[in-house]
């Protein structure tokens, strides 16, 4: 439903001064964007926002842990604002969901309409602040200048019409758009009247199954498929944390998830979604454990999502975190023990509420997110 959207690509802030910067650091959009001057634009930027206590700024805890001045910019070890910002700042989070949607190209150049939507940001705005990105000789910003990025990047970010159509492109999914994308934008901006708070992803999954029609059915059908889907998670994640128990205290532990509302079938048939064989594999990987679950067959149960788990693994070059070995688990990955739901939290009565805080967002959170930070004055944005 939602094609050119991540995880991590939840915040408008972060999708405007990264857009504005590739075509900054780009010679205003004729050349491919100079890394190093993206680097330093976006070092300045981020602190800058950071001192506006604006929210979502990538690499916070390392600015705050060096606030003094002067802020050094570039590629130096003083200068770092992530281990590899190249990566898992901007530049790379972001940079996958603009293509997407139409707004650059492989090489980051901005298209027409990435260009226009630029303009628009900066025809409403002054100062050359910016400029400080491009010249390499400066190393490092005193307050006085850090204050004058400040208030450039406080009027870009508040530029109504220009956040307001940089959303549309994205949540409508640009001139790439998958199928259905239109639909969610339009039923995303009922859903959201009236509300300053973006509810969990379940709850407008569950509104289009009521409120729109080529959506309704395979709405439903994410819906079932999250609470297998964080069936399997949460008894993984509980299996991480006990190393070294056996197979009769680990079954026992189980059989306290034999209230879960287990559905029939274990995952839904997905209308017209024509996954790949790689998807249906996976799938009926899940589906063994949420029957074996449903049989209340513990043993069973953990050894599927076991094999399942090393299959995975295996397939991206990598080991299993988690196996038996002498009747024992082994854990190889240290991790914060999970716990499993109480016979409370799996009631008639709670268990939609406890779904809604451990499920699967399928990239609508993000989607909503940005949908809810459109007017820059709304309460969470500011």
């Amino acid at each position: 439903m939602v094609g050119n959207l991540t995880t991590v690509t939840s915040h408008l802030d972060n999708f405007i001064l990264t857009l504005i910067g590739f075509y900054l650091c780009g010679n205003e959009a004729q050349e491919a964007p100079d890394w190093e001057c993206f680097e330093r634009f976006e070092q300045m930027t981020s602190r800058a926002r950071l001192r506006l206590d604006l929210p979502e700024v990538i690499g916070s805890r390392r600015i705050k842990r060096s606030s003094g001045f002067p802020v050094f910019l570039g590629g130096a070890k003083e200068a770092r604002i992530l281990d590899n910002q190249r990566q898992a700042g901007l530049w790379g989070l972001y940079s996958t969901a603009l293509r997407s949607s139409g707004l650059t190209d492989e090489s980051r150049r901005l298209t027409p309409v990435g260009v226009e939507i630029t303009k628009l940001f900066l025809s409403k705005t002054s100062g050359s602040e910016w400029r400080l990105a491009l010249d390499k000789k400066c190393v490092q910003l005193d307050l006085a200048q850090l204050e004058g990025v400040g208030k450039w990047v406080l009027g870009i970010l508040q530029v109504e019409g220009g956040r307001e159509k940089l959303a549309n492109c994205l949540l409508s999914g640009g001139v790439t758009a998958v199928a259905w994308q239109g639909e969610v934008f339009a039923q995303a901006k009922s859903f959201l009247q009236g509300r300053t708070a973006v509810p969990p992803p379940r709850e407008f999954l569950a509104w289009l199954t009521a409120h729109s029609v080529p959506l309704k059915e395979f709405a439903g059908c994410v819906r079932d498929f999250d609470e297998s889907l964080s069936l399997a998670a949460l008894t993984f994640a509980w299996l991480l944390g006990s190393h070294g128990r056996n197979a009769t205290e680990l079954t026992s532990q189980l059989a306290g998830l034999s209230e879960w509302p287990f559905r029939d079938p274990s995952l839904p048939d997905f209308p017209g979604a024509g996954f790949d064989g790689q998807w249906q594999k996976r799938a009926g990987g899940l589906r063994d454990f949420c029957d074996a679950m449903k049989a209340k067959n513990w043993r069973l149960a953990i050894d599927l999502l076991l094999n399942h788990h090393a299959e995975v693994s295996k397939q991206r070059g990598g080991v299993p975190w988690c196996y038996w070995e002498g009747g024992l688990i082994k854990v190889v990955l240290n991790m914060t023990p999970g716990t499993l739901p109480t016979a409370s939290e799996l009631s008639s009565l709670n268990f939609q509420n406890w779904m809604n805080s451990h499920s699967n967002d399928f990239f609508l959170g993000s989607f909503l997110a940005i949908l809810n930070q459109v007017d820059f004055k709304k309460k969470g944005i500011v």
